[in-house]
């Protein structure tokens, strides 16, 4: 289960990152995991699309490795850490910040996609 134990917002663009953890004891994968602020409660879908950073990359996270998600620009892929572990790092490739001092960020998991034949209709309940 990714968790996240560090945040560091900046007002540089480059110098803002968030740290997430594996702290379950299997590997997970990291693609659908996404990082959004409260944009996304607010149903605030202009906003959102600024805050919000889907990881794509199909990554096994093994448990207690962390995942670096940096604001600025870089190429995403595994790197040693001063403790001499791996980490990987994830680019935002953004010229400004993200999040600012303050702000709330919430770790989502987006479980995968049901494709629903197109002879099918679905109701949503209320």
């Amino acid at each position: 289960m990714l968790r996240i134990v560090e945040i560091c917002p900046s007002t540089r663009g480059r110098g803002g990152y968030v740290v997430l953890q594996n702290c379950g004891l299997v590997s997970v994968n990291l693609k659908g995991w996404a990082l959004c602020s409260e944009a996304y409660l607010q149903n605030d879908p202009e906003r959102l699309a600024q805050e919000i950073y889907i990881f794509k990359a199909d990554e096994a996270i093994q448990p207690y490795t962390r995942v670096v998600l940096l604001h600025g620009k870089g190429e995403d892929g595994w790197t040693d850490t001063i403790d001499g572990r791996k980490a990987y790092c994830a680019y935002w490739n953004s010229p400004n910040p993200i999040w600012k001092p303050g702000a709330r960020i919430h770790l989502l998991h987006i479980q995968g996609t049901q494709k629903v034949p197109s002879n099918e209709v679905v109701t949503v309940s209320r």
